[in-house]
């Protein structure tokens, strides 16, 4: 076969390439084409499109669960809202995916592949729906919906409250919420069915070690345990021990299932500082083959 010179690139033509691929690589892609009166939608900032987009969902039937970002802020951790994470029922994913793409129409975005790579199930498991013009990895904002099935919340360990928002008047105003005690359980629950370097488990316990210092300990930034003068002045040792009581109050009362003490005594052991996160047990790499 004879290729002729017209097909091969110039070298004009080499920078555009390498940039498109780069592009690619780095960005945010659409799973399907946009159609150009598409980007009307962008009149609204990030939090009115997923403002608008929950009350949608609601009307709809879909139960939303705050999760992630939104449901770490709402317990003290100061983590930047930058995505919008929900939990939906396995079953209502499709129509949830409906109500979004076709009615209020948010195009569904593909992860660029080093997020794929690095984030583990937090990106192979989610759909997102981006609320922002932009498509980099680092300007780019989604609305994120995960199947309710993933963290594995019980309806008893849920409750609703009103929805964290900046805006003055939300269309939608309340959703359900974990308990404090079912956060810190799913979030071990989650850790014991990973390998032990797993991607995900690796931001699951950076979630974990948050949640304690910032939730439980009480702490306003990172503490360096290590500097004795430091953590006197804080009374650290106190905070943990104060710690260490509201974990074991909710297994005296019961706020973890019946069939995972185990996950409250392990709590309690990384509470105390006699495990560190790492030690919270792992899967087996054969059972999770």
């Amino acid at each position: 076969m004879t290729i002729s010179q017209s097909s091969i690139p110039s070298d004009d033509c080499l920078p555009v390439l390498v940039s498109e691929r780069k592009r690619h690589m780095s960005d945010f892609q659409d799973s399907r084409p946009q159609s150009p009166s598409a980007s009307n939608v962008y009149e609204f900032s990030p939090e009115e499109l997923v403002d608008k987009a929950l009350r949608a969902l609601q009307e709809a039937g879909v139960q939303l669960i705050e999760w992630k970002t939104l449901l770490y802020r709402r317990m003290g951790v100061p983590v930047i809202l930058k995505d919008f994470h929900y939990l939906v029922p396995d079953e209502q994913l499709q129509l949830a995916s409906k109500v979004l793409e076709e009615v209020q129409g948010l195009p569904r975005s593909i992860p660029p592949p080093l997020l794929m790579s690095t984030g583990g199930e937090f990106y192979s498991k989610a759909t997102l729906y981006r609320v922002t013009r932009y498509t980099s990895a680092a300007r780019a904002q989604h609305l994120v919906l995960y199947p309710s099935s993933f963290p594995a919340f019980a309806p008893s360990e849920l409750e609703f409250q009103p929805r964290l928002t900046c805006l003055p008047n939300p269309l939608c105003k309340e959703v359900l919420v974990p308990t404090p005690s079912a956060a810190y359980a799913s979030l071990i629950r989650m850790m014991r069915s990973y390998t032990r370097y797993d991607a995900t488990r690796i931001t699951l316990e950076s979630d974990l070690s948050e949640l304690i210092g910032y939730n439980l300990y009480g702490f306003d930034g990172y503490v360096d345990t290590d500097d004795e003068e430091l953590c006197e002045d804080l009374q650290v040792d106190q905070r943990v021990e104060g710690a260490v009581r509201v974990v074991e109050e909710w297994r005296d009362t019961q706020q973890f299932r019946e069939e995972e003490r185990w996950i409250a005594n392990a709590l309690v052991l990384v509470v105390s500082g006699t495990w560190s996160v790492e030690d919270v047990p792992w899967a087996d790499p054969l059972h999770r083959l």
